[in-house]
């Protein structure tokens, strides 16, 4: 997990945009899935954990598939149906078709196809990979693809970046007549060869969204309508606003937001809006201009909300441009209510271990994660809770004392406590 509280991004694959205006459909939810153990399944329904080994296993379309470590697919398929790859193994598996979504750290996969499936590298996932050739479609939406040598879209390929998500590529190829496009939160390429093997047979892209980060003053040509940044060291320094973090949390009365750029080119002001489904959103600040405080060229921005009382709230940034274009940070998710019964954390202040009780009937994949109250991460852990009683434990011996964040995610659920070491 990636930032104290959990990031929930409503993700367009082809053109024109459906009506969520993103890259993708929203990710199928992990919760109430089933334990999957044993072998040689064919899954045509229904939605499945996986935390240990299986093997032969075919996920055809009607089946979502959740894999997180220390679980482990040897000879797989997916040949419709929808993986949600939180962490683990693939070994000899084929994206042959469906949705592979990517919402942790994939790396080099040991003879693993990625080849007719839909690719989709969500908020806090990544994918790395020496070579990717896109034959069908990448969604960067929010998270990063890092490519050591040749990143190359062929003739039926095509590429879609939101929320700023990030391509980084030694050389790339561009032999695709699609195009790649970007969303209104845009997205962006570094190049650290533009020259070398990097050739552009068919235009880029027809959208400024699409950032392109150059390290020097050459420059490809067929780049098409992107932003182009010469002297580019990465991403960061390309796209207009960075984020470091965005997050909420709860307060006793309402929810405070607090956001971190790290990069800030041609910004104007923020404004922060709000929803009860995800999908509509009515602002509820006026413009954010005033960074609470600067430090080493960061600024950290706060805003109270304080008109929300029980209940599952979403928030997103509206960054506004000097120009007047604007582009949507990533969603941060929060639930107010109380949550004492749902999850308890003993002994509090805590020595060692670290015990974290859960008592909701939801089921699905557990995420913890602790920070401190700078949101810096300290741990992370994932766990399979399968009955409405379920107990983790998290070895904290080592911290150093203080105070701490421990936020839970359990399908559409957020938990956030206090804890003292």
């Amino acid at each position: 997990m990636k930032s104290n509280v959990y990031l929930i991004a409503a993700v367009c694959l082809l053109l024109p945009c459906l009506s969520w205006g993103q890259c993708a459909p929203p990710s199928p939810s992990c919760s109430g899935c089933s334990p999957l153990t044993a072998d040689n399944q064919n899954l045509s329904s229904g939605t499945y954990c996986i935390s240990t080994t299986v093997s032969n296993i075919n996920i055809l379309p009607g089946a979502v598939v959740c894999i997180s470590a220390p679980g482990s697919i040897v000879n797989g398929n997916l040949s419709g149906g929808t993986l949600i790859y939180n962490g683990g193994t693939l070994t000899n598996f084929n994206a042959n078709s469906g949705d592979l979504r990517i919402q942790g750290a994939l790396t080099n996969t040991a003879s693993t196809g990625l080849n007719g499936a839909r690719v989709i590298v969500e908020n806090g996932g990544s994918l790395s990979k020496t070579d990717l050739d896109v034959n069908w479609s990448l969604v960067v939406d929010g998270g990063t693809v890092d490519i050591s040598n040749l990143f190359r879209i062929n003739g039926n390929g095509s590429v879609c970046l939101s929320n700023t998500g990030q391509i980084h590529t030694q050389y790339l190829q561009n032999n695709s007549t699609n195009g790649t496009t970007a969303q209104s939160t845009k997205g962006c390429i570094s190049i650290s060869n533009p020259q070398g093997q990097t050739n552009l047979n068919n235009i880029l892209t027809n959208t400024s969204n699409v950032f392109v980060c150059l390290p020097g003053s050459f420059t490809p040509s067929n780049l098409g309508s992107a932003t182009t940044a010469t002297n580019c060291t990465n991403c960061t320094t390309a796209l207009p606003v960075t984020y470091a973090y965005f997050r909420a949390q709860p307060l006793q009365k309402g929810v405070q937001l607090e956001w971190q750029t790290t990069n800030e080119l041609r910004h104007s002001h923020f404004i922060v809006e709000r929803s009860i489904n995800a999908i509509d959103f009515q602002s509820v600040s006026g413009p954010v201009i005033d960074p609470f405080g600067t430090r080493n060229d960061t600024k950290v921005y706060r805003y109270i909300d304080g008109e929300v009382s029980q209940g599952t709230f979403y928030y997103r940034l509206k960054q506004v441009d000097t120009d007047g274009s604007f582009a949507y940070s990533k969603l941060v998710a929060v639930n107010l209510g109380d949550q004492n019964a749902a999850v308890r954390l003993f002994p509090n202040p805590v020595v060692d271990q670290l015990q974290i009780r859960f008592d909701t009937e939801e089921m699905g994949i557990v995420d913890v994660e602790l920070s401190d109250l700078s949101g810096k991460e300290w741990l992370s852990q994932s766990g399979n809770k399968t009955e409405k009683s379920h107990m983790q434990q998290l070895n904290v011996q080592s911290l150093p004392k203080g105070f701490y964040l421990v936020t839970i995610r359990l399908g559409n659920q957020y938990f956030i406590r206090k804890l003292l070491k």
